[in-house]
């Protein structure tokens, strides 16, 4: 009994196996050619870029929340107790 939704699923995780493996070989093709400087200069950009980029996404996310916490507080407290209402008309009087 063949599932064509899985037979589907485990063609497209071949293509992207095929598809990495292929990355992997031009990546180490081209790194393979290059200078030993060349390569601590793309370790260092590469270590720079993993650890600078989710930090600086992280505290956005954070900031972002305090902002929005600190401006729903902010704004309750000055628009101070809810008022009865009262009609404006002059049919009352």
């Amino acid at each position: 009994m063949n599932n064509p939704t899985y037979d589907s699923f485990i063609a497209t995780l071949e293509e992207m196996g095929r598809a990495i493996a292929k990355v992997a070989r031009s990546g180490a093709a081209a790194l393979s050619t290059m200078s030993w400087p060349v390569i601590a200069v793309w370790a260092v950009l590469l270590s720079i870029a993993l650890t600078i980029v989710p930090l600086a996404l992280m505290l956005f996310i954070i900031f972002m929340a305090v902002k929005l916490v600190f401006g729903a507080i902010t704004a309750r407290a000055t628009r101070g107790p809810a008022t009865p209402y009262t009609p404006t008309d002059d049919k009352g009087e």
